[in-house]
């Protein structure tokens, strides 16, 4: 019997579909997780539908996995997360086992903000601009810095827009920093570091590119447009197609940026903005994008990305063929006023319009009490057609044929 390991996954669904694909494959799948409790919310597939073996552990203490590694009667092929948080402690036990994992050291250099960002300004990297920065450890040391507003702040190693404020004062960057000061764990369980970005706020489109390693090196599959919503920017939309590249010599430059950073595995998801005819770096993730992006551009290209990074995991490169011309989109669904959110009708009826993939709503009831991350979006409608137009439209439409049971507080 073969075995592949899966420490943790995500919350949209991109971890389980990579166990389908295993399960498909021939593997046994085991899924180590601290607490199985956390992917409640995943009402289409959680995890442990599809683990065949399931141990619950510290997923954090790199130590305590290798010492259950030891014990293990299995062999694994291969080792696989779906969120940053697991990043390095995946990339450390698969040195340990001796199979297909990231370099440590590149890793650390896209996961950490802070890091990729005084690494590329040491190089001089200029393919990608940078906003101006500080790297602040303690609120009080925003006194003395000279900083233009509006601003960005973000925690230097966390995701899913948690903690990222942007600021139009002062005053707003100073609550912004007292609030992350308490904050010590985020919603993962993942411990954060005690460091935080002050980034310029670049004013333009933003886009993200969906980046595979191959045989032959880096190749970029897709482009996504995003778009965000509220001074937390958390992401609302996604939508992605044949003529959304920003300019012709992107994949280049992603190339590069990558090949820079050391990155030599898996897949990147490069999330930058557009103004004017520059491109403003976001940040770098050694890993498939979330928010149903790699299914975006399954739809879109035909080219299925957590397969790509379910085979590399186990030592295999297939070619990326893009057999498909399509346009993609995803909408999130985020509650319009505070309350709790007890029931949807009107699902049958949404999954009937024309070009409507795929409807999710999570965990119901749910309590909204204002939007400050993904974790505060109640689900998504996806859609695939001829145009950006059409699949924005389906999108919109299906998501005006729900209707919410909502009690006011």
């Amino acid at each position: 019997m073969m075995h592949l390991l899966f420490v943790e996954t995500n919350t949209t669904g991109t971890g389980t579909k990579a166990m389908k694909i295993a399960k498909q494959l021939g593997y046994k799948i085991h899924f180590w997780t601290m607490n199985p409790e956390q992917y409640s919310a995943m009402t289409d597939d959680h995890p442990l539908n599809f683990a065949d073996r399931v141990v619950i552990i510290d997923t954090y203490n790199t130590d305590r996995m290798k010492e259950e590694l030891a014990r293990s009667e299995a062999k694994f092929a291969g080792i696989l997360t779906f969120d940053d948080y697991h990043l390095i402690p995946v990339a450390e036990l698969a040195s340990y086992l001796g199979v297909r994992g990231h370099d440590i050291e590149a890793l650390k250099r896209a996961r950490y903000k802070h890091i990729t960002r005084t690494y590329l300004e040491s190089q001089h990297f200029r393919e990608f601009l940078q906003p101006a920065f500080h790297i602040i450890h303690h609120l009080d040391e925003i006194i003395n810095l000279e900083i233009s507003f509006p601003c960005v702040i973000k925690p230097v190693d966390d995701s899913g827009s948690n903690g990222v404020t942007i600021c139009q004062n002062r005053l707003d960057l100073e609550l912004s920093l007292r609030r992350e000061w308490q904050r010590q764990r985020n919603e993962r369980g993942y411990e954060l570091e005690r460091k935080w970005l002050i980034e310029e706020w670049i004013e333009g489109q933003e886009f993200s590119a969906e980046m595979l390693y191959t045989a032959d090196g880096w190749k970029l599959v897709s482009v996504t447009k995003k778009e965000t919503y509220g001074p937390h920017a958390v992401e609302c939309g996604h939508v992605t197609g044949p003529e959304l590249n920003p300019i012709p010599d992107l994949e280049k430059r992603c190339k590069k940026l990558l090949d820079l950073l050391g990155l030599n595995y898996g897949a990147a998801h490069i999330e930058f903005f557009v103004r004017g005819n520059s491109l403003y770096l976001v940040e770098v993730n050694p890993r498939l994008a979330g928010d149903g992006i790699p299914q975006l551009v399954e739809f879109s290209t035909g080219v299925d990305m957590v397969r790509h990074v379910v085979l590399q995991s186990i030592g295999t490169n297939e070619d990326i063929t893009i057999t498909k011309q399509r346009y993609a989109a995803i909408k999130f669904i985020l509650p319009v006023e505070q309350g709790i959110y007890q029931m949807v009708k009107g699902m049958e009826e949404a999954q009937k319009v024309e070009g409507v993939k795929r409807i999710s709503i999570g965990k119901l009831p749910f309590k909204a009490n204002g939007i400050k991350s993904s974790y505060q979006r109640l689900g998504f409608v996806m859609a695939e057609g001829d145009s950006m137009e059409s699949v924005i439209r389906s999108t919109r439409e299906a998501m005006d044929r729900l209707e919410w049971r909502i009690v006011n507080e």
